[in-house]
């Protein structure tokens, strides 16, 4: 199976630390194919360390480059450049109580493998169920005939990258458990495993490729059945890009609302998230196809109950008291809260003439449409020590496998 993604508009943010190389890999990733010339400026290079990124990214089988087209200046011919997708590989997982989904996704970011596999996670002990995806991910691995550069795993709680461990994924009953060292332990030694927030990935994907294109404060609010996932993306072409999970959830919009597990009364997850849109229909089941026919009446145009228009009004609270302490310009409203805000879009916008931040300055707000949000996210993060450097990369993985 290939499925493909479009590339993104706009100009590469290169990730801090990058080779001449990886900003030129950057940026035809960003822009796709373009002119020898237009590949130099895309990445900000001088023509002699641009000429010899190409050299290099040819060498690896990263790049080639097509036929000459003229790129306006006289007499002056450019090849046009284009990424070889097959020239590396990752594999990218979305680990959840359902199971994992697992996807090959090559650097044009077009999936070359899908996987599913349904289990219990949440009920398993937490090293039986990394032990699953371990053998998983080697499985699919051994049979890979691209490089593969590394893994890229999405989880539904708080990851420390700096320790490796998974402080609190709640959907999996997981406290504290060491995930890092005991994927390495399971892993090929070439195989570097990247763990992150699924919100956090799921912002990535939408900074990269999605609604948060040209955003430089992205704000990410993914309602799920149970619970809103949240991140704030900063992007600076000086320092690069800066990733920050947040608990949005949890940021009390109703005191005299009811009590949440963190302790509190009146979070927002528990006023706007699946299982109150399902209430609000009359459906206390919260069986997985009630959250699909509530998703299905936000999208018609018949009238709702008025018990929706009070999750619009959380939100709306919520929103105001985030923009006016994040300061974003752009918000992405994903999962259950994109029906959502296309349904109530004007209602969204007017709760902006309350938030004096957005009075200062233009906050766009824009409905997510991009359904595999979390499995590019991965991919996108498992790819970046190759973006940064992908001479060391290869070279690494070649010595690791003998190549």
């Amino acid at each position: 199976m290939r499925t493909n993604y479009p590339t993104g508009t706009r100009a590469a943010i290169p990730l801090l630390g990058s080779t001449a190389a990886g900003r030129m890999l950057s940026a035809l990733r960003a822009d796709g194919p373009m002119t020898r010339s237009d590949a130099t400026a895309a990445a900000s290079l001088a023509r002699s360390a641009a000429g010899k990124a190409v050299d290099d990214l040819q060498r690896l089988a990263l790049l080639r480059a097509g036929s000459t087209v003229g790129d306006g200046t006289p007499g002056r011919p450019s090849a046009t450049l284009e990424i070889v997708g097959s020239g590396a590989v990752v594999i990218a997982c979305v680990l959840s109580s359902n199971g994992l989904d697992l996807a090959v996704v090559d650097l044009t970011r077009a999936i070359r493998l899908r996987r599913f596999e349904i289990f219990d996670a949440g009920g398993m002990d937490p090293l039986d169920t990394l032990a699953r995806v371990a053998r998983t991910i080697q499985d699919v691995h051994a049979s890979l005939e691209s490089k593969c550069v590394g893994v890229g795993i999405s989880v539904p709680g708080v990851f420390d990258p700096h320790t490796g461990v998974a402080r609190a994924v709640l959907p999996l009953g997981w406290r504290n458990i060491p995930m890092a060292a005991v994927l390495d332990k399971s892993l090929p030694a070439d195989l570097p495993v990247l763990i992150a927030h699924d919100a956090t990935l799921g912002a990535l994907a939408e900074f990269r490729m999605g609604a948060g294109l040209g955003a430089q404060r992205l704000l990410y609010l993914a309602g799920q059945q149970i619970g809103v996932g949240s991140a704030l993306i900063l992007a600076d072409e000086q320092s690069g890009r800066s990733d920050h999970p947040l608990q949005a959830g949890h940021l009390i919009v109703d005191p005299a609302g009811p009590q949440c597990s963190c302790g509190s009364k009146g979070c927002l997850e528990l006023l706007v998230d699946g299982r109150a849109m399902m209430t609000a229909m009359g459906d206390d089941s919260f069986a997985p196809s009630s959250m699909d026919e509530v998703l299905t009446a936000l999208s018609q145009p018949a009238p709702l109950p008025a018990a929706m228009d009070r999750i619009v009004d959380h939100l709306r609270v919520g929103l105001i008291s985030l923009v006016n302490t994040l300061s974003p310009d752009r918000v992405v409203f994903a999962g259950t809260l994109s029906p959502l805000m296309s349904r109530f879009e004007t209602r969204m916008h007017d709760a902006l003439d309350l938030s004096v931040v957005a009075q200062i300055q233009p906050v766009t707000l824009v409905s997510s449409t991009f359904g595999d949000a979390q499995i590019f996210g991965a991919a996108e993060l498992a790819f970046e020590p190759l973006l940064r450097d992908p001479e060391g990369v290869l070279e690494g993985v070649g010595r690791a496998t003998g190549a």
